[in-house]
């Protein structure tokens, strides 16, 4: 085999492509088809990332690569032209490899007007360029897998149309065989081995920024199969039955698509992966790693695992086993992993009584729904203790309860953070109830209400939290929390200085916000609300039947304004709910011998509403005097006389309901409290996978751009290719050419 004739036949059939109207007509719907269904919803999501335009990407091959390959072969053969091709000095594999390369590459062209996507998406929010990597990667992988299985079947057939469909038919199967609609045509037990053949298993596992070798050993073990069975049928067609040599590789493709099938079915035990995705979100974080690495004991972990799952759930089970596995390796012998399947009566009851549920199925099959039952959960055992995941739906946060688990079992003393309360400030068991939940796998959560016999806070108390006081402060109180601070105490402020009404769109000053008490030191909480024009939530609004989505420049999204602060390193925003803007006095601090660090800001298009506050969505926002408004910052003291403290113009943005859709906020405050409290926090794991990638225009026109500028470059780029190649050719033929 020689690379120069595989060269030289790939230039000839690119060549051939690009000297083809149809080819340009073929990439030009592919490429207008693909982009609008993608940017029909892409706004409106209003994340800085191409998942959309990579998940449909799949099913459009589908009609794509049959009709790039249909002609590779069985054309060939209508023209007579095969038997010459394989006369000549090049041979059966050289001629199936440059065919398949040159479709690989004219595919590959195709997928390349992705990066403009991406770029225009990267000015606008904070596009992860791993995982577009890793889409790119696995899009590239999935060419080359479609057109080697393409070409090979236009090797066996002798009609373009029939080798189409039958192209066509066979790449959708491998679509489908990962999907419950097609596995529950077969028993339960077929279900890991459907997953493990299915060509959208292994593309959408490498497009989520991680390449895995079973992923790669996938495409390439199948990409030879296809390779080698086209060179077999090449051979008969040149040798015949006969011919020893056909016979002997007949045999030995035989053997290899054995051993390749049966890797990638019991593929598990292939080791390595290389996590892209900005963060390693799919990789151990360094709290996890030092909270494995302090163990003493022995931990044991128990996944409760039914041999029979659903196809659905295969990919959860298997990212949950390499999970598990990385717990071992950086355990370092203090994590013991077991596996048992309850299909088994006994380890059934002992999961039972351990919390692991019993779950339903929902499968369809071919002519009803059909229901299966089956355990997937976790215990984490430690001395005679225990914590249970009952049942494990995905793994977006797996790491983090694992972790937090742990680190709950094993900790014998925990620091306690005490909410403050008495005088109208927000509450642990009614509005921070998730805040006060996700504390408590770290710490001793506390409420204190200062009675006339208390001079100080209790004893051990690492942090203060004063969430959002609204009733009048009594000097005593004041005095205590200044006492603790100048002691060394730590304190979380969270000041709302105007009152916003349940109900109705007209807010109050809040006297009572204890903004006296933080101004003392530096910082002064003002009497406004914040907005941003340019980065803000969509919010509900309306009663009854008639309800109406919009942006509410009230609700901005603030970016971290220094990532060097360890409260904010792993954290892109938060929102912040009808905040109020900061004024920093540096005299005052210089006095208190205080730093100041400014955590959140608004953009440079953020505003402040002075007083009479109007919160109607409808109006229109003053876009003189904006910039940036600083909501949030953290004190250090010079010298060690005071404790450390965090000042944020909000108390409303750790309520349950603003939390559940901004897991960001609780992850700020989490990692405020350990900073404050001097604890390594392990809000950075929880964060790793729901981090809010949005995207931000400054002005509607820019939406537009990238849309339209994208649909006409992926026009214009292959007419301007097809003018140039058109024009050389009618050029060339009207020369006269002597001898």
């Amino acid at each position: 085999m020689k690379i120069t004739n595989i060269l030289t036949l790939t230039h000839k059939e690119l060549k051939n492509y690009f000297d083809t109207p149809t080819a340009y007509i073929v990439l030009v719907v592919f490429l207008l088809l693909w982009e609008f269904l993608f940017f029909k919803n892409a706004f409106v999501v209003g994340e800085a990332n191409l998942r959309g335009l990579f998940d449909i990407l799949p099913w459009l091959l589908l009609f794509v690569v049959p009709a790039v390959t249909m002609g590779a072969i069985c054309q060939e053969k209508n023209e007579g032209t095969l038997e010459w091709l394989l006369s000549t000095p090049i041979n059966s594999i050289e001629m199936i490899l440059g065919k398949c390369i040159a479709a690989f590459l004219f595919v590959c062209f195709a997928l390349l007007f992705t990066i403009p996507i991406a770029i225009s998406f990267s000015w606008y929010g904070p596009l992860d360029w791993g995982v577009f990597i890793g889409q790119l990667l696995s899009s590239f992988c999935t060419v080359l897998f479609l057109v080697s299985l393409g070409i090979w079947i236009s090797s066996t057939l002798s009609s373009v149309i029939t080798t189409l469909l039958v192209t066509a038919v066979v790449i959708f199967i491998f679509i489908l065989i990962g999907t419950p609609f097609f596995s529950s045509s077969f028993p339960l037990f077929f279900a890991p081995l459907m997953e493990q053949l299915s060509l959208i298993t292994h593309f959408d596992s490498m497009a989520r920024g991680v390449i895995d070798t079973r992923d790669i050993w996938y495409f390439l073990s199948f990409t030879i199969i296809f390779i080698s069975l086209g060179y077999l049928k090449l051979l008969k067609f040149k040798f015949g039955n006969n011919k020893k040599k056909y016979q002997s590789f007949q045999i030995g493709i035989a053997l290899f698509i054995g051993i390749a099938l049966l890797t990638n079915v019991i593929g598990s035990w292939i080791p390595g992966r290389v996590d892209l995705t900005q963060g390693n979100i799919y990789s151990l974080s360094e709290a996890t790693k030092t909270t494995l690495a302090n163990l003493k004991d022995l931990v044991n972990i128990t996944l409760y695992a039914s041999h029979e799952l659903p196809v659905q759930v295969q990919p959860v089970l298997r990212e949950t086993k390499d999970l598990l596995k990385d717990y071992q390796t950086y355990g370092k012998g203090n994590i013991i992993v077991h596996e048992k399947d309850p299909t088994n009566q006994d380890i059934a009851t002992e999961a039972k009584s351990l919390g692991v549920i019993e779950i339903q199925f929902n499968v369809m099959g071919q002519s009803e729904l059909q229901v299966k039952k089956g355990y997937l959960g976790i215990v984490i055992s430690y001395a005679n203790d225990h914590e249970v995941i009952p049942y494990i739906q995905d793994t977006s946060d797996l790491e983090y309860q694992l972790t937090s688990f742990i680190k709950k079992l094993t900790t014998t003393t925990k620091k306690n953070i005490v909410f403050l309360s008495g005088h109208g400030e927000k509450s642990t068991t009614t509005d921070y109830k998730t805040l006060a939940k996700e504390l408590s796998k770290q710490f001793e959560v506390q409420t204190f209400t200062k009675t006339d016999k208390d001079t100080s806070f209790p004893a051990q108390t690492a942090v203060v939290v004063i969430a959002g006081p609204q009733q009048p402060v009594d000097d005593a109180t004041k005095k205590m929390i200044t006492d603790y601070i100048d002691q060394g105490g730590s304190v979380l402020f969270l000041l709302h200085t105007v009152s916003i009404p349940q109900q109705g769109l007209f807010a109050t000053e809040n006297k009572n916000s204890l903004n006296d008490l933080t101004k003392s030191y530096g910082v002064d909480v003002q009497t406004n609300i914040v907005y941003d024009v340019r980065s803000n939530e969509i919010i509900q609004f309306g009663g009854g039947m008639t309800y109406f989505f919009t942006n509410y420049p009230f609700w901005p999204r603030v970016p971290v304004k220094d990532t060097s602060s360890v409260i904010v390193h792993h954290l892109q925003s938060i929102v912040l709910p009808w905040g109020s803007s900061i004024k920093i006095d540096q005299n005052t601090l210089e006095q208190q011998k205080l730093n100041a660090k400014i955590l959140f800001a608004t953009t440079k298009a953020g505003g402040v509403q002075e007083p009479p506050f109007n919160l109607a969505p409808d109006q229109t926002f003053s876009t003189s005097h904006l910039g940036e408004q600083i909501v949030a910052v953290a004190l250090t003291p010079q010298d060690g006389k005071h404790g450390r403290m965090v000042v944020v113009g909000n108390s409303s943005f750790l309520n349950d309901d603003v939390v559940s859709r901004n897991p960001e906020n609780i992850a700020f405050a989490v990692n405020a409290i350990s900073y404050l409290a001097q604890e390594d926090s392990l809000a950075s794991i929880q964060l790793k996978q729901k981090t809010a990638h949005k995207l931000s225009f400054e002005h509607d026109y820019q939406q537009s751009l990238i849309q339209y500028g994208n649909l006409a470059f992926a026009v214009l780029l292959p007419l301007i290719i097809a003018t140039i190649r058109f024009g050389r050719r009618k050029i060339m033929r009207s020369k006269i050419y002597t001898y």
